[in-house]
């Protein structure tokens, strides 16, 4: 054998597989023929992650049952395993690579698909230099982009610091969340509080902005205050012009006093028409997607959360309708350009769009070959679906591919042209502006549909037609308005906040870091991060915003004032220290010395902080609120039952040491009452419930019990 292709997973392994002259299907790979590969080769592929760290028990049995007095756990030398249900595919992923001269990396793009196809490859017992190792490196599955990567394939060297900048993360997110999350646990149980409290280096900051917005809210006291605004009508549709200093006035008689200053009354004015300016401006269509983006625009428009846009995008990647998702770059190279407008009149045939498009100059908006890294933004690729076959899409697959091609194809139209308006008036001496536009031309706006909110920011008051000099009777009003507080998060503006998490940081230095490494997390793992806080009891998703928890505000009281988990501050740190190691200019060993160093500071810090904060009547109130949202205990573990959003789950539900039981809040198509809960968990069983739906579509009764941890329906007896 010559050459194995290791591909991420099976539908991955296919697509390769089918761009070749010919393929087998075997037991775990491709058997392939091809000009490519005149001496044959094969595509074999993981299930994602096949290797995984060891847990800390895998070292040491007494590591099973979480132990301050065990703490820390730092292993002399971290190493991995394959699970059990996934040991027979890399048995013969094993074989095929030991066996192979060449092997070609054909993972997922990214950091992740290098640590994915490393760790296999090191596992399988092959040493760095022993074989020709090399990457496969494209941004579509199309069979052209498939056929072209493995003519220009990268030397694997080439790629490789991204693996050790990934294991390193990964290593370190290891040792945070295996000791400190049993550390901030047994602490706070120890003050009498129940369940596990996952800490990690992403979601931990991510928590505390969202427990952070919510006190926020909480704390909030609206204000009034007074603005003073002239107003008059323009055939019988009002218009206004506010004071140019936009000067605010806390009570009615302080701007009674500044008008009195001014010799001015509220009512009827003769106001004169110092200035009038108008101007032609522009603006060019909205930048292309990055993930992230995307995320937030469909969250808004969708209320799709955005592991759900990940996912979706991930389906069009891979019937190579769109390219690879994963990205955090809204450019695009001159070769994505040429062939966008070679299919310009295809896209637009397929979406019905008759407008013509003959911006056709590459602008640095969005094609810069320069701020491409790994991918550019994601396009529509030169595979264009059938009208019959986008139609039967699932509706947000169908969004995502039509916002996605709008957006490109926008690129190519006019600018919106408007006319700007600025009228300046003088009440006496104070002077006052109303600002008006016009749309001249709709341009790229007309291909976007823009939401119904967006169009109604845009549409401003029409101006009346003036001339300066002139003298107009309006109205002296002091308009009453409140101060509001801030929004709650979404999971959509919550991407967003975590992208540009760092403006609130102390420093320049801080702030820059996360700039350059855009925020924290990374494209591919925010999604994640929020998934994780919503399965860990931390966050719930309640009419699309996002609440704390009570477990969540327990953690977040504990960690309010600390220095690293608190902020993104830590993060920003980190981030820098991991892209230096993926730029070699920092070592694995070095990075790691100092996570272990920041453990071993917690560990002597953390019950010293929890006995200062548990005696505070703030921390007495939280603990209350833990106890008031417990909705019995689990009867697997004994932890407290929580509204996990979309079921009832035990507090400890996937986390370490985990635990699996949970209750749907819909069984066979009926709502499950609070009285019938309750009697479940304390009870064990309900009494008889109306109005179950079989699958067949009949109704019927019964009780339900818990048995072996796992809730059944027991039938009445007949």
């Amino acid at each position: 054998m010559t050459t194995v292709i290791l591909a991420e997973k099976p539908s991955q392994a296919k697509e390769y597989a089918q761009a070749m002259a010919k393929q087998t299907k075997k037991n775990g790979y491709f058997e392939i023929e091809d000009e490519l590969f005149p001496e044959g080769a094969v595509v074999t592929y993981g299930f994602g992650h096949l290797v995984d760290l060891l847990m800390p028990q895998d070292y040491a049995a007494h590591h099973a049952k979480w132990s301050l007095e065990n703490l820390p756990i730092f292993p002399e030398t971290m190493q991995y395993k394959v699970s059990k249900d996934k040991m027979p595919q890399f048995t013969i992923v094993k074989k095929l690579l030991q066996a192979a001269n060449r092997i070609i990396i054909a993972t997922d793009c990214d950091r992740e698909g290098e640590l994915i196809a490393w760790l296999i490859i090191q596992q399988a017992g092959i040493i760095k230099g022993d074989k020709q190792v090399q990457r496969l490196w494209i941004n579509s599955l199309e069979k052209e982009a498939i056929r072209k990567g493995f003519v220009h394939l990268k030397d694997a060297n080439d790629t490789y610091p991204k693996f050790m900048e990934a294991q390193t993360r990964q290593m370190s997110d290891w040792l945070v969340g295996m000791n400190l999350s049993p550390l901030y646990t047994l602490s706070l149980q120890e003050k009498g509080t129940q369940g596990t409290f996952p800490i990690g280096r992403v979601q931990t900051p991510t928590l505390m902005m969202v427990y952070r917005r919510q006190k926020e809210i909480k704390q909030f006291q609206s204000k009034d205050y007074f603005e003073l605004e002239l107003q008059g009508k323009n055939n019988g549709r009002p218009w206004k012009a506010t004071l140019k200093e936009n000067q605010k006035f806390d009570t009615k008689q302080n701007y009674t006093a500044f008008l009195q200053s001014k010799q001015l009354q509220e009512g009827s004015q003769e106001v004169c028409v110092a200035d009038i300016q108008m101007q032609e401006k522009e603006t060019a269509s909205p930048r292309l997607f990055s993930l992230s983006a995307l995320q937030v625009a469909m969250s808004k428009q969708q209320k799709a959360s955005p592991k759900q846009t990940l996912e979706a995008v991930q389906h069009l990647y891979e019937k190579k309708w769109l390219t690879y998702p994963r990205t955090d770059s809204v450019y695009i190279t001159e070769n994505e350009f040429v062939y966008l407008l070679e299919k310009k009149k295809d896209y637009q045939s397929l979406l019905a769009i008759q407008q013509d498009l003959n911006n056709t100059e590459q602008r640095t908006r969005y094609v810069n070959s320069k701020k491409v890294q790994e991918h550019h933004a994601i396009i529509p690729t030169k595979t264009i679906p059938k009208l019959s076959d986008l139609k039967a899409l699932p509706p947000l697959e169908k969004n995502i591919y039509e916002l996605v091609t709008r957006t490109t194809l926008a690129m190519f139209a006019d600018p919106f042209r408007y006319e700007e308006t600025i009228i300046d008036l003088l009440a006496k001496e104070l002077a006052f502006v109303a600002k008006g536009k016009v749309e001249r031309s709709p341009g790229w706006k007309s291909i976007l549909k823009e939401p119904a909110e967006k169009q109604k920011e845009d549409q401003e008051a029409m101006l009346p037609a003036l001339e300066k000099g002139t003298l107009i009777s309006m109205d002296l009003q002091a308009a009453a308005k409140k101060t509001h507080p801030p929004k709650p998060f979404t999971e959509g503006t919550l991407i967003q906040a975590m992208k540009q998490a760092g403006k609130e940081l102390d420093t320049d230095q801080a702030q820059a870091i996360l700039k350059e490494v855009e925020g924290i997390g990374t494209e591919a793992t925010r999604a994640d991060v929020i998934e994780r806080l919503k399965a860990q009891a931390y966050i719930v998703v309640a009419k699309n915003q996002l609440e704390v928890t009570a477990k969540g505000q327990q953690l977040g009281r504990v960690l309010e004032d600390d220095k690293l988990f608190s902020s993104a501050e830590m993060t920003a740190a980190w981030e820098k220290d991991l892209r230096s190691i993926g730029e070699e200019v920092l070592t694995q060993e070095v990075f790691l010395k100092r996570i272990r160093h920041l453990v071993k500071q917690y560990i002597k810090q953390v019950p010293e902080t929890l006995q200062k904060i548990s005696q505070s009547d703030e921390w007495k109130d939280v603990q209350q609120q833990v106890q008031a949202a417990s909705i019995g205990n689990c009867p697997v573990c004994g932890r407290s039952i929580v509204d996990k959003g979309a079921f009832y789950g035990c507090e400890g539900y996937l986390d370490n040491p985990s635990c699996s039981f949970s209750i749907s809040k819909k069984i066979r198509g009926k709502a499950l009452g609070k009285r019938d809960l309750t009697a479940l968990l304390s009870k064990g069983s309900t009494s008889v419930i109306k109005g179950f739906t079989s699958k067949a579509g009949k109704s019927f009764d019964a009780q339900l019990k818990i048995e072996d941890g796992k809730v059944q329906f027991v039938f009445p007896k007949r």
